[in-house]
């Protein structure tokens, strides 16, 4: 039956993709070394956790700094704070991710919070009450 969702794919992961584009469109929007700078600048990570599109999107972006880099890395934050990372890149990672989904079976590996994960981005783990 039309509309009971069967067979209905979702355009939200293109929304949030736009929004994580959007977010990064110019070099002065994007940064290193930090999820999000003092001034509002993000790194790609930073910009994905923003939109709320971490479980979606991580592994195409992955999947695309992959083809882009030609090198695979392991985190997005590896790939967006390498040296030689430039915006340009970051920008062709992102549309090449909303272009074209990993093949299946793909899948982001999972992350493990380092001490240098930690502290280079700058995250606090507060613990849970109650």
């Amino acid at each position: 039956m039309p509309f009971d969702g069967i067979g209905y794919i979702s355009s939200e992961p293109l929304h949030k993709i736009d929004a994580v584009i959007d977010l990064l469109s110019t070099p002065d929007k994007w940064c290193k070394g930090a999820l999000r700078s003092h001034d509002g600048r993000y790194c790609i990570r930073g910009a994905v956790m923003s939109v709320g599109a971490t479980d979606a999107l991580e592994p195409v972006i992955l999947h695309a700094i992959g083809e882009v880099a030609g090198r695979r890395f392991r985190r997005i934050e590896s790939f967006n704070d390498y040296p030689n990372t430039t915006h340009e890149q970051i920008v062709a990672v992102l549309h090449r991710a909303r272009r074209r989904p990993p093949p299946q079976g793909v899948a982001a590996e999972p992350r493990r919070a380092g001490a240098d994960n930690l502290a280079r981005h700058s995250i606090r783990l507060v613990p849970k009450l109650g």
